[in-house]
């Protein structure tokens, strides 16, 4: 009695055990090398074939084999997905716009720093403020922040010099 292991290329289930009772010839196909080999092995128990030697050793290799094979794939759905997560988070940060500055008209300006719309236009001649324009206006408008600066000083004629 002869029992035998092999791999079909092409099939569902390519591991193959084939063997011979009672003249006549019987195969069966597995999925894994793990369940043909657990086979191969009850089979040979089975028709009394004499016991190999190191068939533990071979389906411990197997079975390690199988399972390092499921831990690489495991590891490569988990880079997938981190840089999957990195991609998107970079979309989202794009996404985000910055906020607006908060601005003021320079007549607005004007009435908090109290001084002149004119004096105030002395001073962005000056670069003490910078103008700050919109696209679609020709209104020029100063950054609120930037006024805020202004009045922590609480004098003007500082920012003159």
């Amino acid at each position: 009695m002869k029992v035998n292991y092999s791999i079909v290329k092409g099939r569902a289930s390519p591991y193959c055990i084939t063997w011979v009772y009672r003249k006549k010839r019987h195969r069966k196909y597995f999925r894994s090398r793990l369940d043909a080999l657990r086979f191969r092995n009850d089979k040979e128990q089975e028709l009394g074939v004499a016991q190999r030697e190191g068939i533990e050793n071979e389906l411990l290799f197997w079975l390690l084999g199988d399972v390092n094979d499921k831990l690489q794939s495991i590891d490569e759905r988990i880079k997938k997905l981190e840089i999957s997560a990195t991609q998107q988070e970079e979309c989202l940060k794009d996404m985000r716009k910055p906020p607006a500055p908060k601005i003021l008209r320079v007549s607005e300006a004007a009435k908090v720093l109290r001084v002149s719309s004119r004096k105030l236009y002395y001073l962005l001649n000056k670069g003490v403020f910078k103008r700050y324009k919109l696209p679609h206006t020709r209104t020029t408008f100063i950054k609120l922040d930037e006024v805020e600066k202004a009045l922590g000083t609480e004098n003007v004629e500082d920012l003159l010099s």
